[in-house]
Order: C-alpha cells, then structure tokens, then sequence
C-alpha cells in the first residue's frame, strides 16, 4: 500500500511537470525526456513517456499503470520551461524531494503570466517600426508601422479571448495592420511604402517558436508533433496573407 502510494506521487509530479512544459510550448523530446528522468530518478525503470500537442501519456510496464493528461490550451512562456527544468534537476540530483518538488510544480503553476496585455502590446508597437526600416523602410514607414500595429495587436487579443482560434486571432489582426497601412500610406501624404510597413507589422505575429519546435521536433524523430506544429505555423502564415490580401482588396 505504502508502494503503491510513493508510485502515485512519483507519477503526480512528472505528470505535472510534462503538464506544464507542454502547456508552455515545450518541444515533444524535452516533455519526453523529463518524465523518464523524473522517474527513473525514483527507481521506475521500465516506464514509458509519449507527448503529443493535445495530450501527455504516461505507463509502467507490468504494472497495470497508465496516466493521460489532456492538454486544452498552449501558451508560450520559455521562463517557465526554464523553471520546470531547474525543478526536475533538483529532484533528480537529490537536492529536494518529491514533495518539495510537487509543492514548487504548484506554485509554478499558479503563477500568473510574466507580461501584461498592455507590455505585450508595447513590446509589439516598438518592435515593428524597426523590422520595417530593416526590411529597407524609410521614417516614415516606421511610424506608419508602429501606428498600425498598435491598434492590430490590441485587436488580436481581443479577438483571441473571445474566439481563441489561432487562424482567426492572426487574420483579424493582418486584415487591421493591413487596412491602416494602406490608409497611412494613401492619406497621410508621406514618402510611405504600404509593403514595407507591412513587412514591419507582421513580424510581431510570425509564430517563430512554433516553427523552431516543428524543426526541432522532426529532427528528433518525433513525426507526429513535428508535422502538427508546422501545419499549425503555415496555417497562421496562411491568415496573415489573407487577411493583409482582403484588406488590400477592399482598399482598391
């Protein structure tokens, strides 16, 4: 009895643990590789680990054992990677025990996001008009691109809180940054170029690390995830090219 608790407990923290690296944009091998760490650390050798984007599995072979996490929700925070790993570190090299390390997973978890809407919709304004200038812009396109993206990015998490489909969120704000462009650079009577500041304003909304963990995952084998995460990237690039693509449309 007592076993079969100690088990329990092994199996909450690195469950929790690959939780918490899935929901924050973890890469499959890293989920992966965590789990068994955990649990080899505690004397489960003949265990198995299988992460997808959807859901977590995890199974003690000979022992009637199989836990599922289903995974509704992916929110990017690579400080929290950070944190788990430091976590699964500490209990694997005996610096703290599965409580400890159960309890620092819980308060991980609670924790609120690093960054305001309103920090992310400032590190958005300021990060466009550079990506314009160095796309070739002039001034001009810069501030066209900032003034764009304000109100694009500010609209996109709106959209994202009431609808939270990745496809929609990217088009309504492409279709926002794409008709202000145009407007800024038809009405504003400035040397501007609508091209480049929109090459500006989409770079906010390029979903990098998406792509970077589709590579990564493919590379290590993982096909599943791999294939999932890049499809998922081309589908947002796709509504940011429609959504520039109606405004432009409607603007002639």
């Amino acid at each position: 009895m007592e076993e079969s608790k100690e088990i329990n407990q092994v199996i909450d923290v690195l469950m929790m643990a690959g939780t918490l690296l899935l929901e924050s944009g973890s890469e499959i091998h890293r989920v992966e590789d965590t789990m068994i760490r955990i649990a080899h650390s505690q004397g489960i050798t003949d265990c198995n680990a299988l992460a997808m984007p959807v859901a977590i599995f995890f199974s003690i072979e000979n022992a009637n054992i199989t836990r599922m996490k289903r995974i509704l929700r992916t929110n990017y925070n690579i400080e929290k990677v950070c944190d788990v790993n430091q976590i699964s570190r500490q209990l694997v090299s005996g610096q703290i025990n599965l409580e400890e390390a159960y309890q620092a997973l819980l308060h991980l978890k609670s924790k609120s996001v690093p960054y305001t809407n309103l920090q992310l919709t400032l590190a958005a304004t300021l990060s466009a008009p550079f990506f314009s200038i160095m796309f070739g812009g002039n001034f001009y396109d810069a501030i066209g691109a900032g003034i764009a993206t304000i109100f694009a990015f500010a609209f996109s998490l709106v959209v994202e809180k009431y609808v939270r489909i990745p496809f929609v969120t990217a088009f309504a704000a492409a279709f926002i940054f794409g008709f202000l462009a145009h407007i800024w650079a038809r009405y504003s009577g400035l040397p501007s170029n609508t091209d480049l500041i929109i090459a500006g304003c989409v770079m906010p909304f390029v979903p990098g690390i998406a792509m970077t963990n589709a590579v990564r995952d493919l590379m290590n084998n993982h096909l599943n995830s791999g294939m999932s995460k890049l499809f998922e990237t081309l589908l947002i690039t796709l509504a940011l090219g429609a959504g520039t693509t109606v405004a432009l449309i409607l603007m002639k």
